[in-house]
């Protein structure tokens, strides 16, 4: 765990994702959870320590199934965008059983994600709040990698929790994106002078600068253009497949390259849907 500014901490240990946290006088503010439940329970126990008191709030990023599942384990109301909150309310307990499905095979050694329970939001953000206090935290929502993508800022400290609208040295998750358009306008907005910002937290991947969302903004364009050409000569769906190859040598490979396979092809062919001409058949 690192100590990126006084009171703001980040973790990048457990699998995946990032997690942090901000001391404030009125408790402290969670930014995710650890993907599994136990985990969740040893940050929050973690949090508690450093903080000197409870867990105040903790903020969803977005709803990918990797921030849902130990979101619970902090024992606070939960931020989230407004996206996430529909997403929660309308898959309800189906959504969760799937989920947890999901990461019991994924993780079969790993005990009590069986016991994990839904979660839903009692605060939704459509444009921005600030969690007032000592060391105030705002919460906006931002065009990014998932309907209800937020930011977390802390504005004295120059200091940003961007969810998986930024990653760094990965590839980005685009299949959940409703707009990449909007994702990489908001990219360089960031990155503009006036956004006075010094350490970006992403959503995996180190603590960085805005200059760390440059090959992110090429992978989208990279993306679009390659999906625009597909569409203007006339391909397919199927033909997304051999684009693969191309977008796989972009960052390292230290994940299972199937599942990287699987990132990079639900991507492709989210942004061919987004950009499908109108009347378009296969």
């Amino acid at each position: 765990m690192e100590e990126i500014s006084p009171g703001i901490y980040v973790e990048t240990f457990f699998p995946g994702i990032n997690v942090g946290f901000i001391c404030t006088d009125e408790g402290a503010v969670a930014i995710d959870a650890p993907p599994l439940p136990a985990d969740g329970l040893a940050w929050r126990e973690r949090i508690e320590e450093i903080a000197g008191g409870p867990v105040r709030w903790a903020v969803l990023t977005d709803d990918h199934p990797d921030r849902l599942l130990g979101i619970g384990a902090l024992g606070a109301p939960v931020v989230a965008g407004r996206g996430t909150l529909r997403r929660l309310r309308e898959g309800k307990e189906g959504l969760w059983h799937t989920l947890v499905e999901e990461w019991v095979r994924r993780w079969p050694e790993r005990e009590g994600i069986e016991q994990s329970a839904l979660v839903i939001p009692e605060v939704a953000v459509d444009g921005h709040i600030t969690l007032q206090g000592s060391l105030p935290v705002t919460v906006a929502a931002v065009h990014g990698a998932a309907p209800g993508s937020v930011w977390v800022r802390v504005a004295e400290r120059r200091i940003l929790f961007a969810g998986d609208t930024v990653v760094v040295g990965t590839w980005p998750l685009v299949a959940s994106s409703p707009d990449t358009r909007a994702w990489l306008k908001a990219l360089v907005d960031l990155r503009r002078a006036r956004t006075p910002i010094r350490l970006i937290v992403p959503g995996r991947g180190p603590v960085s600068g805005k200059e760390a969302t440059y090959p992110l903004s090429e992978y989208l364009q990279l993306v679009r253009r390659r999906v625009r050409s597909l569409h203007i000569a006339g391909g397919t769906r199927g033909d997304l497949l051999a684009l693969i190859p191309e977008f796989m040598t972009l960052f390292p490979a230290d994940e299972e390259r199937e599942e990287i396979q699987q990132r990079v092809r639900a991507g492709l062919e989210r942004v061919y849907e987004e950009m499908r001409p109108p009347q378009a058949e296969e």
